[in-house]
């Protein structure tokens, strides 16, 4: 990486930038089928310097890896923090799109859904398929400023929420609306047939369609989404400097420096608006965040470890459908505290995730950010539980809305850095706590350090066998084995 006198920053720049997957001689770069693999042979490779906070490029792209000779062999480095305060800071490697987050909030809409389908059920009828195709990806879109649609949403906790989140307080919901307020629903899609007017997508639906509010803040629709795919990261360590010991936001510190460096100072890897893609055989040592794929589909980070200092967050689906995240080892540490303030989980509306066999520390909890995520499942994961460590913003919450699955979670940890314990009357939507809103659960084989969950009415949509794991171990893995007929090698492999 360091012949012809670059330096491996400049060394990485030169290859991106000659494969047209960087915007420095070319402005207007783009590659979708780059068709290449980065590789970088067994080293330490500085990418962000001492003295350097300029970001580094933006990388848009697709089918192309980036490949070193193994986790702890081949080392990239983050010596310094991008940015210099938190408008400036960003990932060291982000891997996107050229869409922005607001572009596609307002992407355009290709057709309106004219019929209700089934949560579970695979087809839309839409009002035309003009501008629509086999294989194309798309968005399903539900915008809704509908206070009865609210009502329906949040079903049994409706009754306890406060103004701030009713949207009988916020008429007139825009499409740009992202404080949680109103209902907002996101799913991608790749499109496997078309027969008349009726779509058919590779993968079912994982919200029920209800054209009954379509008259409110366009309802129902299929938007654009656009993309790259076949994007992978494997067989390499991100190495940075994470400040210890951590405090959330820079709370408390009685030091007192700049408060981003705690949270973002040492991001090294984001995924944005790809599609099967993946992050593989992964150390992240010292760094603010792991890993985050934001408006992506069918992804997988698995075989990660977290090492080092503790910071912000592990790996993360953020406003995506169907990641998988798999085989997560969180055993960063302070002085504060053990793993990361956020395990491993969902921010923003986030469908279909699947956390596998993942421990976080034992003073954190998984990570639940709010804005309305959704289905998702944690399976036969370890971890603390410790509630407000789930993270989101009060305007935010609720943090999980409804099919929050907990399959054999291993508690282990229930007291937070202050002292709290959590392990008695656990409560999943705390009336009296704005940091901590779920929609009632399903809870099935809690066990590990012994917690108590409330049996006040509203608390849980289903409990059983706490206290005692359950068979089967893992409902992923039952769930593969009913669909497939078998359980995937590179499943049993992890294991």
């Amino acid at each position: 990486m360091e012949k012809d006198n670059l330096s491996a920053r400049e060394a990485l720049i030169k290859i991106l930038d000659e494969n047209k997957l960087v915007r420095v001689s070319n402005q207007n770069a783009t590659n979708a089928t780059a068709k290449i693999v980065i590789y970088f042979p067994a080293d330490d490779y500085d990418l962000q310097p001492k003295g350097v906070t300029d970001k580094f490029p933006e990388i848009y792209g697709g089918n192309f890896v980036i490949k070193g000779d193994g986790a702890g062999k081949t080392r990239l480095l983050m010596n310094n923090p991008i940015g210099t305060d938190e408008s400036t800071t960003a990932p060291l490697l982000t891997i996107k799109h050229t869409n922005s987050p607001a572009n596609i909030n307002n992407s355009k809409i290709l057709a309106t859904v004219v019929e209700n389908a089934a949560k579970g059920s695979f087809s839309v009828k839409v009002g035309s398929v003009n501008e629509l195709s086999v294989g194309k990806w798309v968005q399903l879109r539900l915008r809704s400023g509908n206070d009865e649609l609210l009502k329906k949403e949040v079903g049994p906790i409706y009754s306890q929420m406060t103004t701030k989140w009713s949207v009988a307080q916020q008429p007139g919901l825009s499409e740009t609306n992202e404080n949680g307020k109103g209902v907002n629903v996101m799913e991608f899609h790749q499109i496997k047939s078309i027969d008349g007017n009726v779509v058919t997508f590779y993968e079912p639906i994982m919200h029920e369609v209800d054209i009954a509010y379509n008259d409110y803040d366009g309802g129902w629709v299929i938007r654009d989404y656009k993309y790259f795919e076949n994007v992978g990261v494997e067989d390499l360590s991100f190495v940075g400097k994470a400040i210890t010991p951590y405090y959330h936001h820079g709370d408390n510190d009685p030091d007192a420096p700049d408060a981003w460096l705690y949270d973002s100072g040492y991001m090294p890897l984001q995924l944005s608006r790809v599609v099967n893609s993946w992050v593989r055989n992964v150390s992240f040592e010292s760094v603010s965040e792991a890993v985050t794929f934001g408006e992506s589909a069918n992804c997988s980070a698995y075989n990660i470890s977290i090492t080092g200092n503790r910071g912000h967050s592990a790996v993360r689906a953020q406003g995506s459908s169907r990641v998988f995240i798999g085989k997560v080892s969180d055993e960063s540490f302070d002085t504060r505290g053990h793993g990361q303030w956020h395990g491993c989980g969902v921010s923003k509306p986030s469908m279909g995730t699947v956390v596998w066999n993942c421990n976080w520390g034992q003073d954190a909890c998984f990570e639940s950010h709010a804005t309305q995520p959704r289905a998702t499942l944690f399976d036969n994961c370890r971890g603390g539980l410790v509630r407000y460590h789930a993270g989101g913003a009060d305007t935010e919450a609720p943090n999980h809305l409804s099919d929050l699955t907990l399959w054999n979670l291993e508690v282990t940890g229930t007291i937070d850095e202050k002292g709290i314990n959590f392990a008695s009357d656990f409560k999943w939507w705390d009336a009296g706590n704005v940091w901590w809103k779920i929609y009632p659960p399903i809870v099935v084989g809690t066990h590990g350090q012994a917690v108590t969950f409330s049996q006040e009415e509203g608390q849980l949509t289903y409990e059983e066998s706490t206290g005692t794991k359950v068979t089967p171990e893992s409902l992923y893995e039952a769930q593969l084995q009913n669909r497939l007929g078998y359980v995937p090698a590179w499943l049993k492999a992890l294991k």
